[in-house]
Formats: structure tokens, C-alpha cells, sequence
């Protein structure tokens, strides 16, 4: 696998702006301490300086086209014969510009292990820079791509948790209307209508994943209309809904498959009337909803493949990574399922 590195100029302005700098100070200090004069100490930094940035530009781009293996050993290498060579042409060039200027000669002469060993620092740190900041970028590729996996595994399985949601209603819809169709034909009709309804609201907002209070209560009434057909008097719900709750946002469709569980534990297997109690309200920045319903713990629970709670409380974790959000507790002859909906950021 070859090391990857950007060609951009706008990569490279920082490295530009560092040689600018350096340049700036390598002149003071030839005027400074070697009592050069400013044009003389001008040239001097900004050709070395030019040759040293070109070389450490070139080493970048080498190190694209070589394998890790041993790349630093490579680069070391590498450093070595190109400083050798910037200085030389560096060199060259500077007697081209200052051909009789003796004193400046002898002190290029003089200079010239200290500014090969400077420009071979320089050139083979850059390089080792280089790698270093190419393989920081890998890394953070690496992760930006395994956070988009997870992210789009996450939102798969949340669209996949929310689909099977569907059929596991609409079966036992059908169910009930298949068992009214014979004795109550006005009734399975009437209740055809509102799964119509229900289904064409839920396709209506299949693009929403996230809706406030208000809109799932909505569900909740056309849900209810259904249910309502099926067992008429026997079942009475009670909504008990804090109006400051009533525009907290939560996920869709995660009151329906609580109810209907009340529903089943509460109804199915008697023949009076009975009560389910919805309650929301606001508590330390998190909305609380309970549902209540009637328990006999001889009583058999209706049959089902139990998908609606466990695919709840699997979508609450994916979008939440908590699972404490849904408590259920057990009180004389009461169920109670508590769900906790956090603050939506």
C-alpha cells in the first residue's frame, strides 16, 4: 500500500509560510553574526532556503509513490543525497549571482558541512513529517469510513426495525378483521376503513423518522379506532397528556406497539371491561410516558411473536445507546411500562 499525500498548494502554504519565516531569520543571522551585508545575506537565505523547500517538496512527492516497508530507512536515504545535491546547486547558483565577492566565497566554503548537515536535518525531517502526517490522515480516513459504516448499518437496521413494524400490525389487524368478517360484517368493514387510514398516514410520514407528541398521539387515535371496533365497550383508554409534553419530539411509532402490549395483557383472555391509562409528563428534561393496564398473573397472555416490544427497545438503544428507557413494573393487580424519551439534540 503506498503512502498517500496531497499535492495541493493549499497544503503546502503552511510549509511555505514556515520557509518564509526561517528565511526571514537565516538572513539576520548572516548579517547579524557573520556581518554580511543585507544583500548579500538576502541571497544567500533565500537561494539555500528556495533549494531546501524545492528538495523537501520533491521528497514529499517520492514518498507517494514508495511502500511502507522500511520507508523510513528510505527516507533517511533519500535525505542524504538530496541534501548533498540542493547544497550543490544552491552553491552553483550563488556563484553565478556573486561571482567576486572573495570574503563571501571563503565563507561559503567555510560554511559548507554546517549547511549540509542543516539542509540534511531539514530535508530528511520533512520527509519523516510527511509520514507521519500521511499516515495521521490514513488513520483518520480509516475511522471517518468505519464511523459511515456503523452510521449507515445503524440507519439499515433502524429502517428494517421500523418496516417490520408494519406487517406485525397489519397481521393482527387482519386477524381481527378475518374474525369479524363472518358475524360482524359492518364492523370489519368499518374496520378495513380505519386500517386504510392508518396505513396511509403511516406511508404519509415514512420519511419522518422523528415527531413530536402530538403527531403519535394521532396514531394512537386511528390505532384505537381499530381496536375499538374489535372489542367496543371493553376497552376504555384514558389519556392523561401534560400539554407542555405535547411538542416533545420522539421517534415514530413507539407508543403503538406499548399499547397495543396493554392491550393484549390486559384484554385478551377476559370479558369485562377494562381501563388503560396514558400518562405523560416532563421530568428532569425527559419525557415520561406510562401506560397502565389490569394484570391477572394467572391470566394467559394472548398469543403473538412479541416482536413489537423487543424491536422497541432495540430501535430506542440504536438511537439512544441506552437501555434503561423502557422500565416495567408490576403492582398489585396493575402493569406498568414506563418509557423515557431524552432531550432530542
Amino acid at each position: 500500500m503506498n503512502i498517500r499525500q496531497s499535492s495541493s498548494w493549499v497544503n503546502r502554504l503552511p510549509l511555505m509560510g514556515a520557509a518564509l519565516l526561517w528565511s526571514g531569520f537565516h538572513a539576520w543571522l548572516l548579517n547579524h553574526y557573520f556581518e554580511l551585508s543585507w544583500t548579500l545575506a538576502a541571497w544567500d537565505s533565500f537561494i539555500f532556503n528556495l533549494c531546501i523547500l524545492s528538495t523537501v517538496i520533491l521528497l514529499g512527492s517520492l514518498l507517494t509513490y514508495l511502500p511502507k516497508t522500511g520507508i523510513f530507512q528510505v527516507t533517511i536515504g533519500l535525505g542524504l543525497i538530496l541534501a548533498i545535491a540542493s547544497h550543490w546547486i544552491a552553491a552553483q547558483a550563488l556563484l553565478q549571482i556573486i561571482p567576486t565577492e572573495t570574503a563571501y566565497l571563503e565563507f561559503l566554503s567555510a560554511s559548507t558541512p554546517v549547511r549540509w548537515v542543516i539542509g540534511f536535518i531539514i530535508i530528511t525531517g520533512g520527509g519523516v513529517g510527511v509520514i507521519y502526517y500521511t499516515r495521521w490522515k490514513e488513520l483518520l480516513e480509516v475511522r471517518l469510513r468505519e464511523e459511515d459504516t456503523a452510521n449507515m448499518a445503524r440507519e439499515a437496521e433502524l429502517q428494517k426495525l421500523q418496516l417490520q413494524l408494519q406487517p406485525h400490525f397489519l397481521f393482527n389487524s387482519l386477524n381481527s378483521i378475518n374474525a369479524l368478517i363472518l358475524v360482524q360484517p359492518d364492523q370489519a368493514r368499518q374496520m378495513v376503513q380505519q386500517l386504510s387510514d392508518f396505513l396511509r398516514l403511516t406511508l404519509k410520514r415514512a420519511d419522518e423518522p422523528w415527531v413530536s407528541l402530538a403527531q403519535e398521539l394521532e396514531y394512537l387515535e386511528t390505532y384505537l379506532a381499530i381496536e375499538k371496533v374489535r372489542f367496543g365497550h371493553r376497552l376504555v383508554v384514558v389519556l392523561t397528556i401534560d400539554e407542555q409534553s405535547r411538542m416533545w419530539p420522539l421517534p415514530t411509532l413507539v407508543l403503538q406497539p406499548l399499547l397495543e402490549n396493554a392491550i393484549k395483557f390486559g384484554l385478551y383472555g377476559t370479558t369485562g371491561q377494562i381501563s388503560i391509562e396514558v400518562n405523560s409528563r416532563i421530568v428532569n428534561n425527559e419525557l415520561v410516558i406510562s401506560i397502565s393496564n389490569p394484570f391477572d398473573s394467572d391470566m394467559l397472555p394472548g398469543t403473538g411473536s412479541g416482536f413489537g416490544l423487543n424491536g422497541l427497545k432495540r430501535r430506542l438503544y440504536l438511537l439512544y445507546a441506552r437501555n434503561d428507557l423502557i422500565q416495567t413494573t408490576t403492582l398489585e393487580n396493575k402493569f406498568m411500562v414506563n418509557l423515557t424519551i431524552p432531550a432530542h439534540a
